[in-house]
C-alpha cells in the first residue's frame, strides 16, 4: 500500500495568465484604471473577460478585497478594511459565479456607484477570480512507495483603481547607489510619491564609460503607492572590464494629466580586480 507524502494547498496569484500542466486561464485586461472626473454621472461601469482552454471545464467565483501597496511595490490584500479609499462598498458585479467550458469567454461587468462620496485621490480594490473546486495533482516520485499530492486552487487578481476629484501623481527619484554584494554589483533605487494617487513607472538603465554608452538594459516596471516610497534592487551585468563607470537610470511615468514625466539619476561606480 502506497503512503501519501504531504498534502499542500497552493494558491497561485497572478496578474495575467496562468499556465499549468493541467489548466490555462486567461484574464483580460490584467489591470483596470478609471478616471471618475471624465464621467458626468455618479457611477462608472467597466468589465473584464475570463477564458479557459477548450478542453477545460472550470467553475469560478468572483469576489473583491481591498489592498495596499508595499514599499516593494507588491499587493497586500485584506478581506476587511474601513479605509475611506476602499472601493468594495461601491462595487456591484455580475455574474459572481460562472462555469467556463469549450474555450468560451465570460465577461464580468463591474459598476461603481455613489462616486461623489469617494475621497479625492485614488480608491482601489482587487477583483479575485478563484476556482470553486480544488484540484488534486499527483507528483512523480522516485520512491514507488511514496506519493506527493498537491491540492491546488487557482486565484487571479485584477487590481482596479478609481481616481476622483483633485488627484495628483508626482514621482521623485530620491537615491541611486551601486554596491558590491559578494561577487556581484547591485544597484539600489529609492523612489517616492508626493501625490494622492499611485505612480506607475517603466524605464531603462545605461552603463557609460568615458562618455560612451557601453550597455543598456530595461529596469523592472513597478508602482509607487500614493504618498509612499519604493525600494528596488537589481544586478548589474557581470562582464564589465576594470575601470570607472557611470550608471544612469531613466524612468518615465504619466502624471494626472496623462503627460509623460521623466525621472533621471546617475551615480559613479568602479569595477576592480577583474582577471
Amino acid at each position: 500500500m502506497k503512503k501519501s507524502l504531504g498534502c499542500l494547498l497552493i494558491f497561485i496569484i497572478l496578474l495575467g495568465q496562468i499556465n499549468l500542466c493541467y489548466a490555462a486561464v486567461k484574464v483580460m485586461p490584467t489591470l483596470i484604471e478609471l478616471n471618475a472626473n471624465k464621467n458626468k454621472s455618479n457611477y462608472l461601469t467597466t468589465s473584464f473577460s475570463v477564458q479557459a482552454e477548450k478542453d477545460e471545464v472550470v467553475r469560478f467565483k468572483i469576489y473583491p478585497e481591498y489592498f495596499t501597496i508595499t514599499d516593494e511595490g507588491k499587493m497586500n490584500s485584506m478581506p476587511d478594511s474601513d479605509s475611506p479609499d476602499n472601493l468594495i462598498s461601491h462595487a456591484r458585479f455580475v455574474p459572481n459565479e460562472f462555469t467556463l467550458k469549450d474555450g468560451a469567454i465570460q465577461t464580468v461587468r463591474v459598476t461603481f456607484t455613489d462616486l461623489k462620496s469617494l475621497p479625492d485621490g485614488e480608491s482601489r480594490m482587487v477583483m479575485f477570480i478563484e476556482d470553486v473546486a480544488a484540484k488534486e495533482v499527483i507528483l512523480p516520485n522516485k520512491n514507488k512507495n511514496l506519493n506527493t499530492r498537491l491540492i491546488v486552487k487557482t486565484r487571479l487578481g485584477i487590481p482596479i483603481y478609481v481616481d476622483k476629484g483633485r488627484f495628483v501623481k508626482v514621482g521623485n527619484f530620491d537615491d541611486l547607489k551601486v554596491e558590491q554584494n559578494n561577487n556581484n554589483l547591485v544597484y539600489k533605487i529609492n523612489l517616492s510619491s508626493n501625490g494622492n494617487s499611485k505612480v506607475r513607472y517603466h524605464g531603462k538603465a545605461q552603463i557609460i564609460k568615458n562618455d560612451k554608452l557601453i550597455k543598456e538594459f530595461p529596469v523592472n516596471s513597478n508602482t509607487v503607492r500614493a504618498n509612499g516610497i519604493f525600494e528596488e534592487k537589481g544586478l548589474l551585468p557581470d562582464n564589465l572590464e576594470n575601470g570607472e563607470y557611470i550608471l544612469k537610470v531613466i524612468l518615465t511615468y504619466k502624471n494626472e494629466k496623462g503627460e509623460n514625466k521623466n525621472l533621471i539619476k546617475e551615480t559613479q561606480f568602479q569595477v576592480t580586480n577583474k582577471i
